[in-house]
């Protein structure tokens, strides 16, 4: 009830900022651009910590040197405000799109997602494609023409956000403890039972040979969030979806799902799933894997597996990580979602006072100039020139890939440039192990029909209905013992009365009309 009441709100807020906007695209962009004045090279950006940890220890972000650095090269005078902490990420946005006080350029994870959706809608956010005709060649240049068409970036024919380019569209790759596996002599696992078997010998052996019974063999969060690799291996992740049979479904609900099930609770009873991890957050999951160094598997990004591995051994300096191919299921296939070609999305709103100046900045970091700043951060800090070669210090510590992804990951809005640098890649320390887990990354993963789907009516009025909402309280309950998996059928049936067949209706359509043309 809570969630409809702020949707709602946010709703009516929304429709009034709306109602004071100018009509027709044409109009609209005229008259933002008359707004710049004194202030067009000066812009507000609104941005997430992405949960990156040097970001959010910052006394003062926008004092931050690589912050101070970009101003000068751009010659755009940025201030990162509001900064939104990632773990209240959509909580934080709903606030900022309900009180109306919305930066310049804004960072969002599309413009289909529930808090960003009505602000298409009402009219709140700006149409980009004559300023990017205007502005941004650089844009139009690098970025291709499916990531323009995704639903995360138009609608109707119209562009609302840049997006930002993914290198690696499977960004969740299975990490084990290599020091483990030779400890006990364990070969690589493949299937779902050699992993299971593997999970065994973890709790069973003392792989960390302290002579105690300490050791989690497998480790996740709240929702299944860096855990779900199980559900890959039986094509029934349950954030994705599958068209068969004419219509799009959510695979929560599809009968793989029992198969799935059964092997969490397996997992969970025989505590080779951390059985904290209904309810386990970051931090407390960080400490585990990287403080106490006592957990054998867990999952994560495949593009800086070197800072995973510093990490554990900050705590653990005997450790050693490896990526590998995730468990295979009947089908003799496995891994996440594979996730859309888009990253985050940049939307400008009608309120800003500078757009042009926002495409110039997001277009301006396809540069060469930015480019390497993004890439190797400043001269005579970061790297030196010989003659024209770049000699770049290569973090060494956790402290420094933490800062080196300041300028790496949370300054590139428009795609992590450093992942294609071959030549930067191939002399960073444990290069060779983010090659491989991005390797692995590319030749695994489950394809999601449901890709980019945005809110439906349904599911914003019924947020229930979503895999976090009811359908998790029912694997809950059959995960630890509460519940029978044979109630899975009857629980299919009382979500589909409760609104799942509206939401799957209204899914289908979509998905004709988005991918069925």
């Amino acid at each position: 009830m809570m969630k409809r009441l702020t949707f709602l709100i946010s709703l009516l807020l929304l429709a009034g900022c709306a109602s004071q906007a100018d009509t027709g695209e044409d109009n609209e962009i005229k008259a933002a651009e008359g707004k710049g004045g004194d202030q067009a090279l000066s812009l507000r950006i609104g941005q997430t910590t992405a949960g990156q940890q040097y970001i959010e220890a910052s006394p003062d972000i926008n004092k931050d040197k690589y912050v101070e650095k970009i101003r000068e090269l751009s010659g755009i005078n940025i201030k990162i405000d509001p900064l939104i902490p990632w773990q209240d990420y959509n909580q934080k946005m709903n606030l900022l799109f309900a009180r109306g006080d919305l930066p310049d350029l804004l960072q969002t994870q599309g413009i289909n997602v529930a808090e960003v959706a009505p602000a298409v809608d009402h009219g709140v956010l700006l149409p980009l494609n004559e300023l990017i005709e205007k502005y941004g060649p650089n844009l139009k240049k690098n970025i291709p023409e499916e990531a323009w068409s995704s639903p995360k970036v138009s609608k109707d024919g119209k562009i609302y956000g840049i997006p930002q380019s993914i290198f690696v569209r499977n960004n969740n790759v299975v990490y084990v403890r290599k020091d483990w596996l030779d400890a006990l002599g364990l070969e690589i696992p493949k299937t779902v039972d050699d992993y299971i078997n593997m999970l065994r010998a973890f709790k069973e052996g003392d792989p960390n040979g302290n002579g105690k019974s300490d050791e989690i063999p497998f480790s996740g969060r709240a929702n299944f969030a860096f855990s779900d690799i199980f559900f890959g291996a039986y094509d029934v992740l349950p954030g994705g979806w599958k068209y068969e049979n004419d219509q799009l479904v959510p695979n929560f609900i599809r009968p793989d799902m029992k198969e799935a099930l059964k092997v969490y609770k397996l997992l969970y009873q025989e505590k080779l799933l951390d059985n904290e991890f209904m309810v386990q957050q970051g931090k407390d999951w960080d400490a585990k894997i990287k403080g106490q160094g006592v957990v054998g598997m867990w999952q994560h990004a495949a593009t800086y597996p070197d800072k995973w591995l510093m990490e554990v051994q900050a705590n653990t300096p005997s450790a050693e990580v490896v990526i590998l191919p995730a468990p295979t299921g009947p089908d003799g296939k496995g891994g996440a979602n594979l996730g859309s070609s888009v990253g985050m999305v940049y939307v400008i709103p009608k309120s800003s006072e500078n757009p042009e100046t926002a495409i110039k900045y997001l277009d301006w970091l396809f540069s060469d100039e930015a480019k390497r700043f993004l890439t190797y951060g400043i001269e005579g800090e970061n790297y030196t020139m010989e003659g024209s070669q770049i000699k770049y210090k290569y973090p060494d510590t956790q402290a420094a890939i933490y800062e080196e992804q300041m300028y790496n990951i949370f300054l590139d809005y428009m795609g992590q440039n450093y992942l294609e640098n071959e030549e930067f890649m191939s002399g960073r320390n444990h290069g060779q192990l983010i090659v491989d887990a991005m390797a692995i990354a590319n030749n695994e993963g489950r394809i999601n029909d449901g890709l980019d789907i945005p809110a439906m009516p349904t599911l914003q009025t019924r947020p229930e209905l979503a895999y976090d909402g009811l359908w998790m309280q029912f694997a809950a309950k059959v995960i630890t013992g509460e519940e029978s998996i044979d109630g899975f059928d009857q629980f299919v049936e009382d979500w589909k009365k409760r609104g799942g067949n509206e939401w799957i209706k209204e899914a289908t359509q979509w998905y004709n009309e988005t991918y069925r043309k």
